[in-house]
């Protein structure tokens, strides 16, 4: 996927839209200071706190979402279709889709500079539930889940129409480039490279050594059907929305035709790795600073 640059200053913006979350107030006051900061530079504003207005059709120039990562989630999702860039303010703890901090957008808002930040696009989800033809989309997984009560599930797994494997296991989960250092990485998945069009499947605490995570091609088709009767089965998109399940139901998975147009840090992805989660540091003992001590 290319990647270009977002190079417009902010007073030439015809509107902005800024998104945070009713799941987390402690944002809001942040997102209404950078609202009004868009406001005053001339661009029109729409102020979203709650986190919950269809984005695609507000023909918007540029979405700020306010919270961190689990904000941007949503974020994409109802941005599915608009192709408008989104650039993410991290207060949460992460902050790997949410890269910037509220005051370099407000020095944006204000400076009348044109920032030239790379525009990353991102890989999402299309999931379409058998018998219900509307899509569903993910940024970072689709996971296949049980509430309290945890019995084997039987999957069957196919990729474009053929038999591939089957699973017994807690639950499935298919994440993009993106969700390959979430969910999927806590359960033993690859770490993928972020420009790739592909998806990993991953077994959560399968009852076979045989059932390995997988990589599979961004043009492949995965159908995915629940042959066992297991209570409280569910479908969760980025962990964040639920759509339950019964014995037989079909589900496919493939990659959606439109990208998240994600602003981006200069840093790499890998970079970004070691500094939030010392992702290829060796062990050692803590020096209580944050610092890792490999002296022994």
């Amino acid at each position: 996927m290319n990647e270009h640059r977002f190079e417009r200053p902010a007073h030439t913006l015809g509107r902005v839209v800024v998104v945070s979350t009713r799941f987390k107030p402690a944002a809001h006051p942040v997102a209404v200071r950078l609202a009004k900061a868009f406001e005053e530079a001339g661009p029109e504003v729409i102020l979203d706190l709650a986190g919950e207005q269809p984005l695609r059709d507000l023909d918007a120039d540029l979405v700020v979402a306010v919270g961190g990562d689990g904000t941007m989630l949503s974020t994409a999702r109802r941005l599915v279709g608009a192709n408008t860039p989104v650039v993410g303010v991290n207060l949460g703890k992460l902050g790997f889709l949410a890269a910037f901090a509220a005051d370099e957008i407000e020095r944006y808002a204000t400076g009348g500079h044109a920032p030239a930040w790379p525009v990353s696009p991102k890989m999402m989800l299309e999931v379409r539930l058998r018998g219900d033809g509307t899509p569903r989309h993910a940024l970072n997984d689709v996971m296949f889940a049980q509430g309290v009560i945890t019995r084997l599930a039987h999957l069957r797994l196919s990729v474009d129409g053929r038999a591939a494997s089957e699973y017994r296991a807690d639950g499935l989960v298919v994440s993009t480039p993106v969700g390959s250092t979430a969910y999927s990485l806590s359960l033993g998945g690859p770490i993928l490279s972020q420009d790739l069009r592909a998806m990993v499947v991953t077994p959560i605490a399968p009852h076979s050594l045989t059932n390995r995570p997988i990589v599979l091609s961004g043009l492949s088709v995965l159908g995915l059907e629940l042959l066992s009767a297991v209570d409280e089965m569910a479908l969760v998109l980025d962990g964040q929305e639920r759509l339950d399940l019964r014995h037989g139901d079909r589900i496919e998975v493939r990659a959606a035709r439109d990208a998240l147009q994600l602003i981006a840090s200069e840093r790499s992805a890998f970079e970004v790795l070691r500094l939030k989660l010392r992702w290829g540091e060796g062990p050692g003992l803590g020096r209580g600073d944050g610092s890792i001590d490999e002296t022994g």
